[in-house]
């Protein structure tokens, strides 16, 4: 059930057509993997914790540096040198208290992930490397657990959703079988600021819209940050079969 101060928070919400309390309960049983705590975690935990999600654990091994202020717009000047799961969760448990954020200062890998995934209902990927994306699609996939992932490099952005616990097949890897880490990443090519928010927003508002309108088909979008365009791809027609 709601609180009395639940129905006032999310009140703008409860108000909608198709929304009400039914679906702000399952926001609130819905338990949450954040992997990457970069612009795109920042962007996707703000709006996931503000919307009601009841459960939310953050992944990042990394620490808060100078060039990260520019686009990771949960942490401030004096975050610097701490770690990043630990910095968001904190300003997160400001923001709702009625959420459950947890931090988990380590990187996501095969020797975590048993116990990260155990009671997990969806992940949302959001790191920076191919390698580290890989990983999560073989790990969702192996444990059916629906997977959102976004990337945004320079002007750039990608929406994929692959609903695992519906249907296993396609996949990231089917997708893009060949790419590796020296593609390049924001690192080596460069980020325009806002396209994280955007991207990061986007997997916040696909994930509220799958929990209460779950879609069996995998999807992707691809965004054209200059030109401002967002362009949904078949994928079916995009994947070779790497499964």
């Amino acid at each position: 059930m709601l609180n009395d101060l639940e129905f006032i928070r999310y009140s703008r919400q409860l108000m909608l057509p198709g929304f009400g309390e039914a679906a702000q309960l399952k926001l609130k049983q819905t338990k949450v993997l954040l992997i990457g705590c970069g612009g795109l975690g920042n962007a996707a935990s703000q709006y996931l914790v503000s919307s009601g999600i009841g459960h939310l654990t953050l992944v990042d091994g990394d620490k808060v540096e100078l060039s990260n202020l520019q686009r990771q717009i949960l942490f401030r000047d004096s975050d610097k040198g701490f770690n990043k799961a630990k910095m968001a969760a904190r300003q997160l448990k400001q923001l709702n208290p009625h959420v459950s954020v947890k931090a988990v200062e380590q990187q996501f890998s095969f020797d975590n992930a048993e116990a990260l995934l155990a009671n997990t209902d969806w992940v949302l990927d959001c790191t920076d490397n191919f390698q580290s994306r890989k990983l999560i699609n073989q790990l969702c996939q192996q444990h059916q657990i629906s997977l959102i992932s976004a990337a945004a490099i320079a002007q750039q952005g990608q929406l994929m959703l692959w609903p695992f616990a519906q249907n296993r097949s396609p996949c990231y890897q089917c997708l893009f079988p060949d790419l590796t880490d020296q593609s390049g990443n924001c690192s080596s090519l460069g980020v325009v600021a806002p396209l994280l928010g955007v991207m990061g927003s986007m997997q916040a508002m696909l994930l509220i819209q799958q929990i209460i309108q779950p879609d069996s088909q995998p999807k992707l979008w691809q965004f054209e940050g200059m030109g401002f365009r967002l362009i949904s791809i078949d994928m079916l027609s995009s994947c070779s079969s790497h499964c």
